[in-house]
């Protein structure tokens, strides 16, 4: 054994093999330099989130710890109450009941988009390419229409007097007489238009994506699935889905995180009635402090609302990793 000299002062042993020759110290793993590098290319967005989010949301978190009213907006007197404004919110049935909406809306949401986004991708795959171009360009068109401007001409489409859709539906004599009937002003109607609205606006998005990873799936696994005798249903199980689980559980995070945060089309289309029966967490946060002026209970609704988002993005991507499905 060869005795060296380490960078402390102290003898270190080297093993020899059995020529005579000094065998090199085991080395750095070249894991650790890839963690450095990622952590310094990620620091720039973490340090420009935290310069624009830090603020809001501590004084998000501070707001929800008082009792902030509108009179407390001449006085600036708002008193600590504790956790009194969680303890409202969450014995209020009320809560409860926007809570079970507002995940009824997000499911239909995502599994209606999913399904559509993966069957616009496939078809996308197939088409010829003028046919391609066409239908991206008309995705992109309404992924870039704004929100409000999409609420407002679905709010026209569906207008009781002269609604294009209601004059449609008259004519086809599908539904009966609806030159007159009133989409919004039933909860189960209007909830239904404006998860369509949420679909619609969405849509793009997961199906670009979509189309996106199905171009990086290599072609010799649907040969080698041929060969084996797969059919199409088989493909899709054994080849493509699993292929593509990467970007469908970032895919299913982001509908969701989105779907429950939806603001604009509920409140242009109903304002959360009639009611309140068309109302989610993100509406009903929004009534609870400015329309009943208790600032301090709809900050409370909105951390609350983010600690939910943040728990189910956790244990989804926990879950996820642990199956080895995402890196």
């Amino acid at each position: 054994m060869a005795t060296v000299i380490d960078g402390t002062g102290a003898p270190e042993k080297q093993a020899q093999n059995p020529r005579g020759r000094t065998r090199p110290g085991p080395r750095r793993p070249r894991r650790n330099r890839g963690n450095r590098v990622a952590y310094l290319l990620v620091a720039p967005a973490v340090i420009v989130l935290l310069a624009v989010l830090a603020y809001p949301i501590g004084r998000l978190i501070v707001l929800s710890f008082q009792s902030f009213d509108s009179r407390s907006l001449f006085t600036g007197d708002a008193p600590f109450v504790g956790v009194s404004n969680y303890t409202e919110v969450l014995s209020d049935p009320e809560f409860w009941t926007v809570v079970g909406r507002t995940v009824v809306v997000v499911v239909a949401v995502v599994a209606i988009m999913m399904t559509l986004g993966f069957a616009l991708a496939s078809l996308l795959t197939r088409v010829s390419p003028w046919a391609r171009v066409t239908l991206m360009v008309c995705l992109v068109l309404v992924w870039a229409m704004p929100m409000v401007s999409a609420a407002l001409v679905w709010q026209w489409l569906f207008q009781p007097q002269y609604g294009v859709m209601n004059w449609l539906l008259t004519q086809g004599r599908v539904f009966g007489d609806l030159s007159a009937h009133d989409w919004f002003s039933h909860p189960e109607q209007g909830m239904s238009l404006i998860i369509a609205l949420i679909i619609w606006k969405g849509l793009p998005f997961v199906v670009l994506t979509m189309y996106a990873a199905l171009g990086q799936i290599p072609g010799e696994l649907y040969e080698a699935a041929g060969l084996d005798g797969a059919g199409r249903r088989q493909t899709l199980r054994y080849v493509t889905v699993p292929m593509m689980r990467p970007v469908l559980a970032i895919l299913v995070v982001l509908e969701v995180i989105w779907s429950v945060n939806s603001f604009t089309p509920i409140w242009v289309l109903t304002q959360g009635g009639p009611s309140g029966e068309t109302s989610t967490l993100s509406v009903y946060s929004y009534v609870s402090a400015f329309t009943a002026n208790d600032y301090g209970k709809g900050a409370a609704i909105s951390l609350i609302t983010i600690a939910l988002l943040a728990a189910f993005a956790v244990l989804h991507v926990r879950r996820l990793a642990k199956d080895g499905e995402v890196a």
